[in-house]
């Protein structure tokens, strides 16, 4: 069975195994840098204890500071990566599934460009 992570219309499918690895990396980041207070840390934890397999946790909040997302997404990631705890295929996936979610959640992070006619 797989699980997700959501960013409005971006989703990263994984193992359940992985994604909660990642869910858990990350709540534990966010807590560190930020206090358990922070509203990224409290998101983060509350997915954590209401995970489960097959989940599709959604990182989407109106009021969530999408840099502060994208930092611990990011840093999870890349702890992740350094450790010897995922396979082959996770690693895969960790550089691959996993970096592209990153960027697309950073991207929402920057404004938008604009065009000036000529």
């Amino acid at each position: 069975m797989s699980s997700a992570l959501a960013f409005y219309d971006h989703i990263c499918w994984g193992t359940n195994a992985a994604v909660h690895d990642i869910l858990g990396r990350a709540a534990s980041i966010a807590a560190e840098r930020y206090g358990v207070g922070d509203p990224v840390s409290q998101l983060l934890a509350c997915e954590l204890a209401e995970y489960w397999g097959g989940k599709v946790v959604n990182l989407s909040e109106a009021d969530l500071p999408v840099d502060q997302l994208f930092e611990v997404l990011t840093a999870a990631r890349e702890q992740a990566c350094a450790s010897d705890e995922f396979t082959t295929m996770g690693r895969s996936w960790l550089t691959d599934a996993m970096a592209t979610f990153c960027k697309e959640v950073e991207t929402a992070t920057k404004p938008p460009r604009r065009t000036v006619p000529k």
